[in-house]
């Protein structure tokens, strides 16, 4: 049997079991009763499984075809779906797609973006930009580009954030550094130690939020040395000014090492940010995939289980940007 007509078949099987009448099903579908009826007892003997149970009333699905019809909803979305970006991509002439991010965001999932934006729409160019969450968020509000990949809170008049990824916050310290043989750093040997941050202006909202939650766990944070960019923030700590808090996962400079914190599942919330005047077609499309993505890497077991961190009474597990 083709996959047309297997897709058919499945469609025919919904329109039963929501109609819970062969008769009603039919005049839904443009087919007759006998027809229809033969088409579901072709499907039970493909399958070899029941899968009506015909009553007084009527059909009822069996526990069998509840699960065909699950899947079957899932299928014939993917297909629609398919077919309407397919239809797009003939028909219109895309404008260049102008993506903003920002250096802190993980470049694995600005790769993703454009990787999966590319497969979708091949014809459409993407333009980059980089800048600093504030500068991305005003260009985005005045339609200057078409999304921004920054670290949460992001906060404008119409922004749509579609959170892609998530890492915990560890302590970036040098490799030589006498708490560096410890598995995790106890909020309390942070203290006067933690003094190096990124530059506060270039993310106001989140820099105030990083603070308070330091301060939850009585850490004082003391801002001694601000960079603009990871590089500059992990020269700092290979130069011995202090210690940073850093996205774990993040390419690590030579000599230095990265640990968690004790008690707490601080996270840095990476999200494409969508604007209320953006024209770009693609948008749509490109959120839909990427959620599919995302959810089908999540089915996938871990190589290596993830060490967590000791839980507390006071654990947290807040966005926020490093």
């Amino acid at each position: 049997m083709s996959d047309l007509v297997e897709f058919r078949k499945l469609k025919n099987l919904i329109a039963v079991v929501e109609e819970g009448n062969i008769t009603r099903a039919a005049k839904r579908v443009y087919l007759s009763q006998p027809a229809l009826s033969a088409q579901m007892k072709d499907l039970e003997e493909e399958l070899q499984v029941s899968l009506l149970v015909r009553d007084r009333n009527g059909v009822k699905a069996t526990a069998a075809a509840e699960i065909l019809i699950a899947g079957s909803r899932h299928l014939l979305k993917l297909r629609d779906d398919l077919l309407a970006t397919t239809r797009a991509a003939h028909r219109v002439s895309f404008l260049p797609m102008r993506l903003g991010f920002s250096s802190f965001v993980d470049h694995a999932l600005y790769e993703m973006v454009c990787s999966i934006h590319t497969s979708l729409f091949p014809s459409c160019e993407i333009r980059p930009e980089s800048g600093d969450p504030v500068d991305l968020l005003h260009m985005l509000e005045r339609g200057e580009i078409d999304a921004a990949l920054v670290t949460l809170p992001a906060n404008g008049p119409g922004f749509k954030a579609y959170p892609f990824m998530q890492s915990r916050l560890v302590v970036c310290m040098k490799s030589d550094d006498p708490l560096a043989h410890l598995k995790e750093i106890a909020p309390s040997d942070l203290r006067g130690k933690l003094t190096i941050f990124r530059e506060p202006k270039q993310h106001p909202e989140a820099h105030l939020r990083l603070l308070e939650m330091l301060d939850e766990v009585g850490i004082s944070g003391e801002v001694g040395n601000t960079n603009k960019t990871p590089h500059d923030l992990q020269w700092m700590v290979e130069s011995g000014y202090g210690y940073a808090l850093i996205r774990e996962g993040s390419e690590l400079q030579t000599g230095l090492v990265t640990r968690p914190i004790a008690g707490v599942t601080w996270t840095v919330d990476s999200a494409l940010i969508l604007g209320k005047f953006t024209s770009q077609r693609t948008m749509p499309h490109l959120v839909r995939e990427m959620r599919k993505r995302l959810r089908l890497q999540a089915t996938v077991p871990l190589s290596k289980p993830v060490r967590s961190v000791r839980p507390s009474i006071s654990e947290k597990s807040l966005p926020l940007f490093a």
